[in-house]
């Protein structure tokens, strides 16, 4: 019941800003839709589980240079996509790699197919039935195993530390 409450509580504050205005009656509004929102999800990432708040509290950190890694992949990509937009020959090689992946957990699954998809010029496809590869189309697949081994070893790695 606690979490109920407080991932609420979350999505009261998120519907504020996605609503545009921070208020009470916005918040308000978000926390009491929040349940709503939650429930059909419940299943999928275990909300019967126990959680350790001091675990939670522990992966703060690792959280946080998550994102921060994160933010410096997406403007390194979108300096990538614009010189391959700007240039008057576009050499480029588009296609589909199968990435294999580490993370087990639903969650981390899903953080690093968001991830992938987040960055410019790549886009998670599908996930594989066994769920140990990523199918990933890129907008330069020149290198693939290059583009495979930078997922791996740089956005799959901060994703297992967070996530799982």
């Amino acid at each position: 019941m606690k979490r109920y409450i407080l991932y609420s509580m979350f999505l009261g504050l998120i519907w504020c800003f996605v609503h545009g205005t921070v208020n009470f009656n916005n918040f308000l509004i978000g926390a009491l839709l929040g349940p709503i929102v939650i429930r059909p999800f419940r299943s999928l990432y275990g909300f019967e589980n126990k959680i350790s708040y001091q675990k939670v509290i522990r992966k703060i950190p690792k959280l946080m240079r998550f994102f921060y890694v994160l933010f410096i992949e997406i403007i390194k990509a979108n300096i990538m996509v614009a010189k391959i937009i700007l240039q008057p020959k576009m050499d480029i090689k588009p296609g589909i790699i199968a990435v294999p992946i580490r993370t087990k957990t639903n969650t981390g699954i899903t953080a690093i197919a968001n991830t992938i998809t987040l960055t410019p010029g790549t886009l998670t496809i599908d996930v594989s039935d066994n769920k140990e590869v990523l199918y990933v189309h890129a907008i330069d697949a020149s290198d693939p195993q290059g583009l495979c081994d930078s997922i791996r070893d740089d956005l799959e790695e901060y994703v297992l530390e967070a996530f799982e």
